[in-house]
């Protein structure tokens, strides 16, 4: 039996392409962190001690960043493609966050590092949660399959 797909609606589209493009700019800084660290870092104009941090992260955070950056970036192809994984994803995504948000407000002097952006890790998480919520509802509403 073949399960009858409902079109996105236009919210869905504006979210899932706003965030893909936010997916794609977090994945390109991800990777160039990754494969150039300081480098990289110099040539965004970071301080001295901003470099000293971002290339000091624990193992943990680290990894709860690679959770965060690449479950975003497949959470808004998903619901761009319509699939119900769609929330599974954000969540991953969201659990990531949270975990950085520990290291960084919590466990390190993350917010001092990152100047005046200090908010977005908030923020990203506000928006991953409700994200999760609202692909849930998608999901109910046999638009997500």
């Amino acid at each position: 039996m073949k399960k009858e797909r409902l079109s996105l609606p236009w919210h869905g589209w504006v979210f899932g392409i706003i965030l893909l493009l936010f997916g794609l700019f977090s994945a390109y800084d991800y990777v160039m962190s990754i494969t150039q660290g300081e480098a990289f870092y110099r040539a965004s104009g970071m301080t001295e001690g901003q470099i000293a941090y971002y290339t000091n992260f624990p193992i943990w955070a680290t990894a709860a960043w690679t959770m965060s950056v690449w479950g975003i970036f497949l959470a808004a192809a998903a619901l761009l493609l319509r699939f119900r994984i769609a929330s599974i994803l954000f969540a991953i995504s969201l659990t990531g966050s949270l975990l950085y948000i520990v290291y960084v407000f919590g466990l390190s002097n993350g917010r001092d590092a990152m100047g005046v952006i200090w908010p977005a890790p908030l923020v990203i998480a506000a928006i991953t949660g409700a994200m999760i919520y609202y692909c849930r509802r998608l999901s109910t509403s046999k638009i997500l399959i």
